[in-house]
């Protein structure tokens, strides 16, 4: 029996759905920054929005080890008015759910 690591399935099916390559990207929700870390390394840019505080805490002290330049942000993303055209892409994992 094979066994399949769920975190590997569920960023290959990300990339799958669409692609992260050079592109600007704007998450909504990153909580811990699990998928950023997996991901920004590919992208231009990566803003991660997160409304939690404990989980922005979490992402923040997740930082300093990772070498993807995610930029973390304390806010709701329907509370900020981001230019548009600043970003090529809106990355909101529960919206896949």
């Amino acid at each position: 029996m094979t066994f399949i690591d769920p975190e590997d399935l569920e960023l290959a099916t990300l990339r799958a759905l669409t692609g992260f390559a050079g592109r600007r990207v704007v998450e909504i929700g990153t909580g811990d920054g699990r998928l950023a870390w997996a991901l920004a390394a590919e992208a231009a840019q990566w803003l991660a929005l997160e409304p939690d505080p404990d989980e922005l805490g979490a992402a923040r002290e997740q930082a300093a080890n990772r070498p993807a330049p995610v930029r973390l942000l304390a806010g709701d993303a329907r509370a900020l008015a981001l230019p548009a055209g600043q970003f090529d892409l809106a990355f909101f994992t529960w919206s896949l759910c």
